[in-house]
């Protein structure tokens, strides 16, 4: 039982990430480019593509069930929990749709970063 939840808190630090890597790889085909002093060039798209499938590959790893001979919920249950947590999350954003009822200021990270220095 220790064993489930270790590895589906350790799945879920991935999804995390690779929510944030897939919504930069979204950004980068639409048009985005980073304003940072470092920058890939030409090895944003190799690199992003790289870590997006290292990462997918790595919660598919983590979450492979590997005992037959124990109950389901001990194989299955990592993929259970992370697929109705991802579930509900993007449930309550269609149905709720709280990202258009912010009041937070938007776009304007670049004049925050100005101020900084």
């Amino acid at each position: 039982m220790i064993k489930t939840i270790i590895v589906f808190g350790s799945a879920g630090i991935y999804v995390a990430f690779q929510m944030i890597v897939l919504g930069a790889l979204i950004a980068r085909a639409k048009g985005w480019k980073p304003s940072g002093e470092f920058r890939l060039g030409v090895w944003a798209w190799p690199v992003n593509l790289a870590a997006l499938a290292y990462g997918v590959l790595a919660i598919i790893n983590m979450v492979w069930p590997r005992t037959p001979q124990d109950p389901w919920y001990r194989n299955y249950g990592m993929i259970v929990g992370t697929v109705v947590v991802v579930a509900t999350g993007l449930l309550y954003a269609i149905l709720f749709r709280p990202y258009d009822r912010l009041d937070a200021p938007e776009g304007d990270a670049h004049l925050v970063n100005a101020v900084g220095k």
